[in-house]
């Protein structure tokens, strides 16, 4: 889902109706953050459902109207006992709607709907492995929940727009269902009818249109793969219809059916033609798109939002970053679907980066980084572990610095640890485990996919990235001596601040250490809290950049370049005039003097005269009205107190006028 940050990050919606003309720039963090400020947190105690059923297949029966909203139909419901004995059933379904009646083979059943559930009494009993199957009629008016789970809104001067964003929680609030994300359907149909002047829009293929001839029309649509409840939706309005095929071989093609509101099509279909080059880049990166037997699509609504339905993401705003986030969660969410609220992360972490992988393949490494920069910035604000501990809060659950930001800088970590050629291996053989394939998943089936491809064992970093809290804040220091042989010894010392869990972090760290003869790249494994490495290199060491290609999310307290000595070198421009620079490093903070004087010795000028910290310095002389000729600068660092010379030099410079 895709709350308008995401650039990320990525469900997601804002609850104020907009023109497609607004500035929707802003980063899917963001746009989600704005959007928990506008609905209230849904508490839930139990989203598992009724454990002793197996829900097979979904048939939603549905008669909409509008202006009067009303909702009236009938869902089928089948399901697998999964016990023996099996004499009563519960389905959720939200008490503002008021059940009718129930039908089992026709014969009528006795029920309870009350504290959101539907408890059934059978009219027999059913062993393991029996089919189970019951049709409920209802009615109502929806009332929206959680990120507003089905709207009556309207666009255009009042022209009707119907549509659900159900997750986490919200289907529910419009049909009869096992609220449960473990549970998936094998199947589902979603029959709608609606005023003939609309068009209708749901799961799988479109099986048809019945103009029933009282100013109705029923729109059939149906999905052969497995489905969590969750992403079972419909959208209805007016809508034009832009579509085209993405041919994902020489002879097959799929359509890309897009249903967008008459005033704004002309204004997003640059935006929806770059869908066929994102299928084609996520099929090579994560193997073949998931549905290809029935669709890939858009359908408006008026939210600045998306959501992740299955094969037709519901949208209220068209930038690739929201079409690269939706498309993404066909695999990531769809095909393989968290198995609880506590694993959203492999949901929204994934499709985060699936923008970063989109950013990559148009714009180079350049565009990842840049993309990844600020993620790292929000994902550094994330409180908690991504594991979510308290599923009864929609907040906790989307967390936009945590569930986005931070799920998508774990698998931008995971990439620096494994490798490119590792990493995308482990999300494609993911993608396509038949034990995962259609079902669901939670956090050590991801890891046990990194392990099996990358032959390592990565307990350390699922624990820590997971189920820890924070970041590494690295308390670094080097120092540096003759080794023999033209040779040199650089010794670095990693201090982490004491963390809660994990204590310390362990990661393998990049080290870049600059020499004369140029930069060398160490790799070191940062195992304890503090740990000291030596490196030998053949020419003298100047500076040091810890992690340089920013592959961990991290802090590192003092300068990243650390000069390796006291230095002070020749002022450029050499001849000069009128100006020139002075640079010189500081191997620890001390009291520096910078004079200047004529050939005769005479103090032409004072340059600096204070305590400077370790570090880099850079300073110009305006040699004013002095005349032409040649001058020295004495420069002198001696320690803090003023007791000890640390270091002196001079330098010889000529003025030209």
């Amino acid at each position: 889902m895709f709350l308008k940050y995401v650039s990320i990050f990525f469900l997601c919606l804002i609850s104020i109706s907009v023109s497609l003309s607004q500035n929707t720039d802003k980063p899917i963090h963001e746009m989600e953050r704005d959007f928990n400020k506008r609905f209230f947190d849904k508490n839930f105690a139990d989203y598992r459902g009724d454990t002793n059923v197996n829900v097979t297949y979904y048939k939603l029966n549905l008669y909409i109207t509008y202006s009067p909203n009303f909702l009236s139909g009938d869902v089928t419901i089948n399901s697998t006992s999964r016990v023996n004995n099996l004499s009563n059933v519960f389905y959720d379904l939200s008490s503002n709607l008021t059940v009718d009646s129930i039908l089992q083979n026709s014969e009528l059943l006795p029920f309870d709907h009350s504290q959101n559930k539907i408890f059934i009494t059978l009219n027999n009993s059913f062993n393991s492995g029996q089919n189970v199957a019951v049709k409920i009629f209802y009615h109502g008016v929806p009332v929206a929940t959680g990120f507003g789970s089905f709207e009556f809104g309207s666009h255009n001067n009042n022209e009707p727009s119907i549509w659900t964003v159900s997750e986490p929680v919200g289907a529910i609030d419009w049909y009869p269902c096992k609220n449960s994300p473990s549970d998936k359907a094998d199947s589902s149909d979603v029959w709608l009818r609606c005023s003939d002047q609309l068009t209708a829009v749901s799961n799988g293929s479109f099986e048809g249109m019945i103009n029933n001839g009282d100013g109705t029309a029923t729109y059939k649509w149906h999905n052969s793969y497995p489905i969590a409840n969750y992403v079972i939706s419909l959208a209805i309005s007016n809508y034009a219809q832009y579509n085209f095929y993405y041919k994902y071989s020489p002879v097959d093609s799929m359509p890309v059916l897009n249903y967008i509101y008459p005033e704004n099509l002309n204004n997003v279909k640059a935006e929806l033609d770059k869908t066929n080059f994102m299928l084609d880049l996520f099929s090579d990166v994560y193997g073949p798109y998931p549905f290809l037997n029935e669709k890939y699509g858009h359908a408006e609504m008026g939210r600045i939002a998306g959501m992740e339905n299955q094969t037709v993401s519901t949208m209220g705003v068209f930038n690739a970053d929201i079409i690269a986030h939706e498309l993404a969660h066909q695999w990531f969410g769809d095909k393989i679907t968290c198995r609880n609220w506590e694993n959203i992360w492999l949901n929204e972490g994934f499709a985060t980066y699936g923008q970063a992988i989109y950013h990559e393949a148009v714009g180079g490494i350049t565009a990842y980084n840049e993309f990844m920069r600020p993620t790292m910035a929000t994902a550094k604000t994330a409180v908690g572990t991504i594991y979510v501990q308290d599923v009864n809060s929609i907040a906790q659950i989307f967390s936009p610095n945590r569930t986005y930001a931070k799920g998508c800088v774990v698998l931008h970590m995971l990439r620096g640890v494994l490798g490119d050629s590792a990493f995308f291996n482990t999300l494609r053989s993911f993608a396509s485990d038949t034990a995962l394939a259609y079902k669901t998943a939670v956090t050590e089936d991801f890891q046990n996919a990194a392990e099996q491809v990358s032959l390592q064992s990565l307990d350390y970093f699922f624990n820590q990235w997971i189920y820890g809290e924070n970041y590494p804040k690295y308390n670094v220091s080097w120092t540096t001596e003759a080794a023999g042989n033209n040779l040199y010894k650089a010794i670095i010392t990693i201090q982490q601040d004491i963390n809660t869990f994990p204590h310390f972090f362990t990661m393998p760290v990049e080290i870049e250490i600059v020499t004369q003869a140029g930069d060398t790249v160490f790799n070191v494994f940062n195992n304890s809290q503090t740990q000291t490495f030596e490196f030998i290199t053949n020419s003298k060491p100047l500076s040091f950049t810890i992690d340089p290609d920013n592959r961990i999310l991290k802090d590192v307290r003092g300068d990243i370049v650390i000069p390796v000595n006291f230095s002070l070198n020749q002022n450029f421009p050499n001849p000069f005039n009128p100006k020139t620079n002075i640079s010189y490093q500081l191997g620890k903070p001390s009291f520096v003097t910078i004079t200047i004087y004529d050939i005769l010795g005479n103090e032409m000028a004072v340059l600096v005269n204070g305590i400077q910290r370790d570090g880099s310095y850079n300073i110009e002389f305006n040699s004013g009205n002095l005349a032409s000729g040649t001058y020295f600068y004495y420069f002198q660092a001696m320690d803090t107190e003023q007791i000890n010379v640390l270091y002196e030099n001079t330098g010889k410079m000529i003025l030209i006028k």
